[in-house]
Formats: C-alpha cells, sequence, structure tokens
C-alpha cells in the first residue's frame, strides 16, 4: 500500500479531509462505504485520514458513492 510522501502528503490530507466532508454529508459510516462496493473500510479511513494514497479506481468509486463527479471531489485542492 503506498504512503503519501512528504513532498505530497498536504495534498493527500486535504483530499482525505474532503472525502470525510463528502461521507458525511451522504450520512454514511465508513461501514457502510463497504456495502457501496469499496473494498475496504479501513483503507478509506487511512485515505481520509491522509495517511494512504487514493487509486483513481476508488476516487472514481467514492465519487460515485457520493453523487459527484470525480472532478467536483478534487476541486480547489
Amino acid at each position: 500500500m503506498a504512503v503519501p510522501t512528504r513532498r505530497n502528503k498536504g495534498f493527500y490530507k486535504r483530499l482525505g479531509l474532503r472525502l470525510r466532508e463528502l461521507r458525511n454529508r451522504r450520512g454514511l459510516t465508513l461501514e457502510e462505504t463497504e456495502e457501496h462496493g469499496v473494498k475496504s473500510w479501513k483503507h478509506i479511513q487511512r485515505i481520509e485520514a491522509g495517511e494512504a494514497n487514493v487509486t483513481m479506481e476508488t476516487l472514481l468509486l467514492l465519487a460515485r458513492i457520493y453523487n459527484l463527479h470525480p472532478s467536483d471531489v478534487l476541486k480547489g485542492l
């Protein structure tokens, strides 16, 4: 599992906070993300904490779960 580097850690921290905010807006728990196709809610927890890189596949899946276009997830980061 890839870990954010010092150089891009700030970006992944901001992305994680954005993903947590979007999940909370949808009223989903971490565990409920698995019901929507996420392989591991624990990995999502690490992504939201800025401790793990997010793959394009996971980003697209989360955007779909949150009913957003992927560019809306990344906007302003």
